[in-house]
């Protein structure tokens, strides 16, 4: 029998009910038992007593035993019932009950015939004398009576036969409670049992490759939750198949131009239609160090992705490095004709000074190519708090874009809140790439940094190049530790903000040494 969910919940529901119906059926048939016990002695102790008030009476009224048996045979045949505080209890035809003299001679008996014996001549006198209750006059004992146990044990059996009618009871109850249980709980498990259901059959078409499965989700429960997250992975299972086929068209389109190109030359030449000469090699040059590029930067890409891209980490002057780069971007502004700005201060960090200049130099890249003439590119290093982005946008909203674009300072932020680890050695820096340039539509944000993904999809290479940089770099920046946001607006350019952890501590020491 396979064992599903709800069967388990089924059995753990009956096997709840049956464990607390025998725990509540023991405590109920010890408490039961218990308080008949003490029943039981109270009355036979109130049979002793009302018996031994009757004997000492007759006694101190007869001084002597002479015509008892007569009395106690009344007593026996009519008990009295009205006017006593506990009744006498009148054993039964099969049971015995005897009064003695002070010699152990019987002078009152449930039968007349036992009168006149002494006690060795009853069978059990040992049990007799040490059950039997003395009877006192005067300070001093005058005989003794016996009462047969029988009356107790009809009372034990009375115990037992209440025990046993609350074992039924019980058992009935039992048998009532657990088929109400099995009836709920199969109610009770279909309803949550139902959309796991659901869910196994469609993570079994998801596994068939059916990616665009949905669940309609309903509530707010742990079920639901688990639905909502069942539909976000199959979404992105979609949107990572959608990249996968993207990637093998886009590096087949990335292969063949410049393949053609070389074998279109390759061809020419050795038809003679061009001269093997340094001018019509110098294109077939070209083509195989974009092929080589090509190669690289998914070599890299892949080991970044895999967690396995080597860096060679040492100590770096962030601004400075960012001094050097546009340094080498110098030209490029003043030929075509745009404002380049760099902002901040020497920030010391740990990192592979060749990683970051790529990062920062496909940024940089990237706001050129996007930038008309008359445009500005500004560049800025500053201190920043871990989590600053969810931390500013939760408490200030629209400041945090303002900040991301140097148009206030950090220490302008008075709030400690999100200042969550003032005083630390660990912190963040801050680094913004800020253009004036066309900005990015809105829906492509969440593009920008997928492989070969390029806003223009012209696939123009001087416009467009291989769609790698920005995922490069993101990956880059993650291997540091680090993480890297964008923000746009059409018509009023990007910015880049990149997240690196630096230790305030070892940059003291640094700048002390």
């Amino acid at each position: 029998m396979k064992w599903t969910l709800r069967r388990k919940f089924l059995m753990a529901l009956v096997g709840l009910v049956c464990f607390m119906a025998i725990v509540f059926s023991g405590i109920a048939l010890t408490s039961v038992q218990f308080l008949l016990g003490h029943a039981v002695n109270y009355v036979e102790e109130g049979f002793k007593q009302q018996w031994n008030r009757t004997l000492t009476s007759y006694y101190m009224e007869h001084q002597s035993w002479e015509g008892v048996q007569e009395q106690v045979s009344k007593i026996l045949e009519n008990p009295p019932r009205q006017g006593t505080e506990i009744p006498i209890a009148a054993p039964r035809p099969n049971e015995r009950f005897y009064v003695f003299d002070i010699n152990q001679v019987i002078v009152a008996s449930s039968g007349p015939q036992d009168v006149g014996k002494s006690l060795k001549e009853i069978p059990d006198d040992n049990q007799l004398t040490k059950n039997w209750t003395e009877i006192v006059v005067n300070g001093k004992p005058v005989g003794y009576f016996w009462l047969d146990d029988k009356a107790l044990l009809r009372q034990n059996r009375l115990a037992q036969s209440i025990g046993e009618s609350i074992i039924r009871s019980m058992l009935i109850g039992l048998i009532l409670t657990t088929l109400l249980a099995v009836l709920l709980g199969s109610i009770l498990t279909g309803r949550l049992t139902g959309p796991l259901k659901e869910l196994t059959s469609a993570v079994r078409r998801v596994g068939k490759g059916e990616l665009s499965t949905h669940l309609e989700v309903k509530g707010h429960d742990d079920i639901a939750m688990l639905g909502q997250a069942f539909n976000q992975m199959t979404e992105q299972l979609t949107r990572n198949e959608e990249v996968r086929r993207n990637m093998v068209a886009d590096i087949a389109h990335e292969l063949r131009t410049p393949l053609a190109i070389i074998s279109g030359k390759l061809e020419s030449i050795q038809e003679g239609v061009l001269p093997l000469a340094a001018e019509t090699l110098l294109p077939i040059q070209d083509e195989t160090i974009r092929l080589n590029r090509l190669v690289q930067d998914l070599q890299q890409l892949s080991l970044a992705e895999a967690g396995k891209l080597p860096l060679h980490r040492r100590t770096i002057d962030i601004y400075r490095l960012l001094e050097r780069i546009f340094e080498q971007f110098a030209f490029e502004f003043e030929e075509r004709g745009i404002q380049g700005e760099l902002r901040g201060e020497s920030r010391i960090l740990q990192g592979d000074s060749d990683r970051l200049t790529q990062v920062f130099v496909n940024l940089i890249g990237n706001a050129l190519l996007h930038t008309s003439a008359g445009g500005k590119i500004s560049v800025r290093v500053a201190l920043w708090e871990p989590n600053v982005s969810t931390a500013v946008e939760k408490k200030i909203g629209g400041r945090k874009s303002r900040l991301a674009k140097g148009e206030e300072d950090y220490e302008s932020l008075e709030d400690n809140e999100l200042r969550p680890n003032k005083g630390k050695s660990l912190d963040w820096l801050q680094v913004t790439v800020n253009d004036t340039g066309e900005g990015i539509p809105p829906e492509e944000l969440d593009h920008v940094f997928d492989r070969f993904y390029r806003v223009d999809q012209s696939r123009d290479r001087e416009t467009g190049g291989t769609g790698l940089g920005l995922a490069i770099a993101k990956e880059f920046v993650q291997a540091h530790g680090g993480d890297i946001e964008v923000t746009s607006e059409l018509a009023r350019g990007t910015c880049f903000s990149v997240f690196l952890p630096v230790d305030l501590q070892a940059e003291r020491r640094d700048i002390s040494e």
